[in-house]
C-alpha cells in the first residue's frame, strides 16, 4: 500500500474516531495540550461541535474536492499531516482561542488544492475564500452551522490556507525536482 493511501485511511480513521468518542476528550483545547495531550493536534481538527457542524464541513470538503478534480487525492492526504501543524499555528497565533473543533481550516488548505488544481473555477473558489476570510476576520461573525456562543475561528482559516500555500510551493518544487 503506498504512502498516499496510508495518508488517506488516516483522514478516514481520525474524522471517523474523533466524532464518535466523547468530545471533551478529542477537540482542540489549549490547557489540555499544555498538560501533554498531544492527540489533541490531530483530533481536534477532526471532531465538531454538533452534527450540523460536521455536515457543513463535509459538504464544503466534497464541494472543494469536486472542484479540484482528481489532483484533490494529494491534498486529501496531507490533512494528516496538516492537522497537527493547523493546531500548532493555533497555539501560537490565536492565544485566545481556548477551545477548537472542526475540519474549517483543513478545507482552507483544500481551497488552496482546489485554486491550484481546479482552473478558473478553482481560483475564483479561492478568492472568494479570501475575501470571506476577511469578512470574518474583521466582524467576528457567527456561522449558522455552530452552536450559540461559538465564533467562527478564522485564525484556524488563516492557518489552512498558509498551509496549502506551503504544500503548493512544496509541490511545486518537488514537480521540478523529479519531471
Amino acid at each position: 500500500m503506498g504512502a498516499e493511501k496510508i495518508l488517506l485511511l488516516a483522514t478516514a480513521a481520525l474524522a471517523l474516531v474523533s466524532n464518535l468518542l466523547p468530545h471533551s476528550l478529542v477537540e482542540y483545547e489549549r490547557s489540555a495540550i499544555a498538560e501533554g495531550q498531544l492527540w489533541r493536534l490531530w483530533s481536534g481538527q477532526f471532531c465538531h461541535w454538533s452534527p450540523l457542524h460536521l455536515a457543513g464541513n463535509l459538504a464544503a470538503l466534497i464541494g472543494v474536492v469536486v472542484v479540484a478534480g482528481r489532483g484533490a487525492r494529494r491534498w486529501l492526504a496531507l490533512l494528516p499531516l496538516a492537522a497537527p501543524l493547523l493546531s500548532l499555528f493555533l497555539f501560537v497565533a490565536a492565544a485566545h482561542l481556548e477551545r477548537y473543533r472542526g475540519l474549517s481550516g483543513l478545507v482552507a488548505l483544500l481551497i488552496v488544492g482546489a485554486a491550484v488544481e481546479g482552473g478558473s473555477i478553482g481560483r475564483l473558489l479561492g478568492l472568494a475564500y479570501v475575501g470571506k476570510l476577511i469578512f470574518d476576520a474583521a466582524t467576528g461573525s457567527e456561522s449558522a452551522l455552530l452552536p450559540n456562543g461559538i465564533h467562527t475561528a478564522w485564525e484556524a482559516h488563516l492557518g489552512g490556507l498558509l498551509l496549502g500555500l506551503a504544500a503548493a510551493a512544496g509541490f511545486r518544487l518537488r514537480a521540478r525536482s523529479f519531471p
